[in-house]
């Protein structure tokens, strides 16, 4: 079968490399899947650029989210499963999620264990499939992480980004009233369209005079937040009393310096989310939700780019160029 493997840690050109290897047989508690689209994601970049550690393998398959068909299962995984369509994820990571694994779904086949292909909505496409995995479910997370949010404000920064687009529209199929922060008007646009109620346009207004103004007298309620050290200083001045926070990357500084008292004083909760780790309790809710707004048509994530196998190294260009608004996908 062909699979896009990485020999070491550097650039896409000069580590990524398409070739052959033996299609896998699924193990006891495995399923094989016949993968149709591969995701691309900036953890997969980062993972190739050597920015998240050294190599696990003399060679890896790369990629965690797609989308495909089950072949074949292994033992103990019910027969019926055979010809379902599903969606993956967390398969180029270690068992604890910490590490990147040697299987990926940059592949013409990939044997999982079952619990990490969801079944995919019958309306769903799988291009829509491979975007599931790492954005779609760290949106959940980030929205959801300190419990519902019907009826409250929730702050979506960065909300025309592949993550921040689907947040949007969890938060708004969720009840929320949402407020989403951009940098462009072509990125406000998108925004709005996900569903958000407000958006700020951070390159052009005051985020917290703006923020303040839409929020009301109490205040954001939660944040799904994409730059941590961007925006500690921004919550005690907007959230409410006993605000939340769910943030899944901090870009712009690796180790921001936490406000303590500004923000222990409000009793804002700030939760760092980090997909690959999350709990099984909330992996099932996230799978559980996202299936269920597919298939009510309240989830349609953003793709901007699809790319076919071969030209994996520009999909990889594509997405560190930061130019992406939304997802890029692998054709297999």
């Amino acid at each position: 079968m062909k699979a896009i493997f990485c020999t070491g840690r550097g650039t896409a050109a000069d580590v990524l490399e398409l070739g052959e290897t033996m299609k896998p047989e699924p193990g006891a508690g495995e399923v094989l899947v016949r993968i149709m689209s591969s995701g691309v994601n900036p953890s997969d970049v980062k993972l190739r650029s050597g920015a998240q550690g050294p190599m696990v393998a003399d060679r890896v398959i790369v990629h965690n989210d797609g989308a495909g068909i089950i072949e074949a299962v292994g033992e103990g995984v019910d027969k019926k499963r055979v010809g379902e369509r599903v969606w993956l994820f967390n398969v180029n990571r270690s068992s604890d999620g910490l590490a990147q694994g040697v299987i990926g779904t940059a592949a013409d086949y990939v044997s999982v264990p079952a619990a990490l292909a969801a079944p995919l909505p019958d309306q769903t496409g799988f291009d829509v499939g491979a975007c599931l995995g790492v954005p779609a479910m760290t949106a959940h997370r980030a929205v959801l992480c300190a419990g519902p949010v019907d009826g409250k404000t929730v702050l979506v920064t960065g909300g025309a980004g592949a993550v921040g687009h689907s947040a949007i529209q969890i938060a708004t199929a969720m009840g929320a009233r949402v407020i989403a922060t951009v940098s462009s008007d072509a990125k406000a646009d998108i925004a709005r369209a996900a569903g958000a109620d407000f958006v700020v346009n951070y390159k052009q207004e005051d985020l917290v005079a703006r923020i303040t103004e839409v929020a009301g007298a109490n205040g954001v309620d939660h944040v799904a937040e994409v730059d941590l050290a961007a925006h500690l200083n921004l919550y005690p001045k907007t959230l409410s009393f006993n605000a939340s926070v769910g943030a899944y990357a901090s870009a712009t500084d690796l180790t921001p310096a936490l406000p303590f008292y500004p923000l222990a004083f409000r009793n804002i909760t700030v939760q760092p989310v980090y997909v690959y780790s999350m709990s099984d309790a909330a992996k099932r809710s996230a799978v559980t939700d996202i299936n269920r707004l597919l298939a009510e048509g309240a989830l349609t994530p953003r793709i901007d780019r699809v790319f076919d196998l071969a030209d994996v190294a520009a999909a990889h260009q594509a997405v560190e160029s930061g130019m992406l608004v939304g997802n890029a996908i692998l054709k297999v």
